[in-house]
């Protein structure tokens, strides 16, 4: 059987990509900065255990108060869905009626200005 060589292949492409990556100089000090503010912030944390203990603390609070924030814009969203949804009758009706007012009404003001001839202004047909 033969091994599969794509973990492989993905690995030395990496590696190869950083390597020709770090031929420009500005991306060599960026990532040399990147690296030195890493570092001290790891030795800072490491001599300050407790400040990075309440450092998450804060950060789970803040995360914890948008989640319920988040829950109560969901309910009211639900709330309104439901109201909207319970008008949908009362609207549909609301528009029927309205056209058929309106229809009713234009029926009427077509009949009263049509000539007396009939439909259309044409001259109404003798039987003899």
């Amino acid at each position: 059987m033969a091994k599969n060589k794509l973990p492989a292949g993905i690995i030395i492409g990496a590696v190869t990509g950083g390597i020709l990556s770090m031929l420009d100089p500005s991306t060599r000090k960026r990532t040399a900065q990147s690296l030195s503010n890493t570092k001290q912030s790891i030795s800072y944390y490491s001599r300050n255990p407790q400040e990075l203990a309440n450092r998450a603390s804060q950060k789970a609070d803040q995360w914890r108060e948008i989640a319920e924030k988040i829950q109560e814009d969901i309910a009211f969203l639900s709330e309104k869905y439901e109201e909207v949804k319970s008008l949908a009758p009362e609207l549909k009706e609301t528009v029927q009626e309205t056209k058929e007012a309106f229809t009713e009404e234009h029926d009427s003001a077509t009949a009263d200005t049509m000539p007396s001839g009939g439909s259309g202004g044409l001259p109404e047909k003798k039987m003899m």
